[in-house]
């Protein structure tokens, strides 16, 4: 009888180590997985920045769909990306361009929201952006572009 106890009491915090164990390791409200669409992305095929950008969004829980092109400035021309605003990729998920390395939650935002814009633009390729490695001097400033044209800060990631 004393042993029958013994086990039973080593049951309950196995029990509890195992249901913590079980949760989630990001927050519903930041995992990808609650956006149901196609991420496609395109580059060039010596790019290697974009496949570490790719590893991130997939990381994420992201479906990705990956074309590679020879002419990355014709697909930024295709979507009228100012050429300022241009980065080293070019995505596309529900309508909407994301230019370069934009972090996840501004894709969720984009999505979840739904603004009137052609898409959303991290410009160059700063440090710290996910899949450039490096240590972010600042918040990452992703704009926002309608028709060509930068619209203002879409937010600070």
């Amino acid at each position: 009888m004393h042993v029958l106890l013994r086990a039973g009491w080593l049951a309950l915090p196995l029990a509890i180590l195992l249901a913590a164990c079980a949760q989630p390791a990001v927050a519903p409200s930041q995992s990808a997985a609650i956006i149901d669409d196609e991420l496609v992305l395109t580059k060039s095929p010596t790019c290697s920045c974009c496949s570490e950008h790719e590893a991130y969004l997939r990381d994420a829980g992201l479906r990705i769909r990956v074309e590679v092109t020879e002419d990355i400035a014709a697909v930024k021309d295709a979507y009228d990306i100012p050429t300022d605003m241009r980065s080293c990729h070019t995505s596309v998920i529900a309508g909407y361009f994301i230019e370069g390395h934009v972090p996840l939650e501004a894709i969720q935002q984009l999505l979840r929201e739904r603004p009137d814009l052609d898409g959303i633009a991290l410009p160059g390729m700063p440090s710290g952006a996910p899949g450039m490695g490096g240590a972010p001097s600042g918040p990452l400033t992703v704009y926002g572009i309608r028709d060509g044209q930068v619209v203002g800060e879409f937010g600070d990631f």
